[in-house]
């Protein structure tokens, strides 16, 4: 990347250089009125000076901007990027499918249900794209499939257990965690960690979901005010 120069300038300064010292340097007059003459050519290679400092600021300026699309463009285009994008898309899709299955089984069954088959499915899902998750996406989801597993664990052991406070402990244990993985309030408390929004949020945050809508709009006010510019 060539840097652009202000030629139209350094020609000016030039001409002014040797309009001014050439004379100086020729005529027969006194120091001071060489020095006097010279002055124009001495502002003009200070002019010239700044300006080759601005030129090349300018530059330097240029080449970062250029490094730093270049870089856009090798992340954004290439194709590891692309398929990872959309690898987080089919995981994100898939998973949220089946907690919403999972969830509705739940309500319509209640507690426990089919929760250890609906964390093992949760789990399988997340395994199968193991390979383009990030373990932060992992660490959101994860308490949620153990939650899950929780329930199912304590229903197996309540079989068989009487009637008594240990067993109306389990059942409560079993409807908190219900309440928590539905997104439910508990005693006027809502679990932030396990509940079903928060884990959407987060994989909506993932796949910059809001950032894209926010840019569509953004695209599509630009268009309009153009459109009532040019129809004004």
């Amino acid at each position: 990347m060539c840097m652009q120069l202000n030629w139209k300038l350094y020609v000016v300064a030039a001409i002014l250089c040797v309009v001014s010292f050439v004379p100086a340097s020729l005529l027969p007059t006194t120091d001071v009125i060489r020095s006097l003459i010279a002055v124009p050519g001495v502002g003009a290679l200070f002019i010239a000076l700044f300006q080759l400092l601005r030129d090349e600021a300018a530059h330097v300026k240029a080449l970062e901007i250029h490094d730093k699309q270049q870089l856009f463009n090798v992340g954004v285009t290439s194709h590891m990027a692309n398929v990872a994008f959309d690898k987080h898309v089919e995981f994100s899709e898939t998973y949220i499918k089946k907690m919403q299955e999972g969830l509705t089984e739940l309500f319509r069954t209640g507690p426990p249900g089919e929760s250890l088959r609906f964390a093992q499915d949760l789990q399988d899902i997340r395994l199968s794209f193991r390979a383009w998750l990030t373990g932060d996406v992992q660490a959101k989801i994860m308490p949620f499939e153990s939650a899950l597993r929780e329930m199912g664990a304590i229903h197996i052991a309540l079989e068989g257990m009487p009637p008594g406070a240990n067993r109306s402990s389990k059942v409560d244990q079993i409807y908190k965690r219900f309440s928590e993985v539905a997104g439910i309030e508990h005693e006027g408390h809502v679990n932030e960690e396990l509940a079903p929004g928060r884990i959407m949020g987060h994989i909506q945050a993932l796949l910059g979901v809001e950032q894209l809508c926010r840019l569509r709009k953004a695209v599509i006010e630009a268009a309009i005010n153009t459109l009532e510019k040019s129809n004004s």
